[in-house]
């Protein structure tokens, strides 16, 4: 795998929310780039939402996960496993202070098929709001050229 380029992925992304009796799910498929510096993954890909496109970068480190995405949304959070982190988003509907208590974080790789899967679930407080339980599960496989 060359370490400055990346690996070419595709990637699916499967989001749960569930907000008391209310459950929705969002999911997508990219195409994006997996790396690997020392024991450090990094997920690389963009998404096209209504306000835009969002680029995305996910370093996943032991039980802890790290979201970037930058674009027509801002944000920058730490998921720790049994912690509860703080952390900014922007969007066009304003900027929002998010707090979350993560629940897990799991993340394989099978280096023979050359595919991974990262879970992560949390509860998020959107300005001191609850805002549900949020269920993260993204597969991705090593792209076909």
């Amino acid at each position: 795998m060359d370490q400055t380029t990346g690996t070419p992925i595709r990637l699916k992304q499967v989001t749960e929310i569930r907000d008391g009796f209310r459950k929705e799910t969002v999911a997508f498929e990219t195409n994006g780039l997996y790396y690997l510096k020392g024991n450090t993954v990094y997920l690389s890909f963009e998404e096209e939402q209504e306000t835009g496109k969002v680029k995305t970068i996910i370093k996943i480190a032991g039980e802890e996960v790290t979201v970037l995405r930058s674009g027509a949304v801002n944000m920058r959070h730490v998921f720790r496993k049994s912690k509860e982190t703080t952390g900014n988003y922007q969007s066009p509907f304003g900027h929002f202070t998010m707090k979350t208590k993560t629940e897990n974080v799991q993340y394989q790789y099978n280096e023979k098929t050359k595919k991974g899967q990262l879970f992560f679930s949390y509860i998020l407080q959107l300005q001191n709001q609850q805002s549900g339980r949020y269920s993260i599960t993204i597969t991705f496989r090593e792209a076909r050229v």
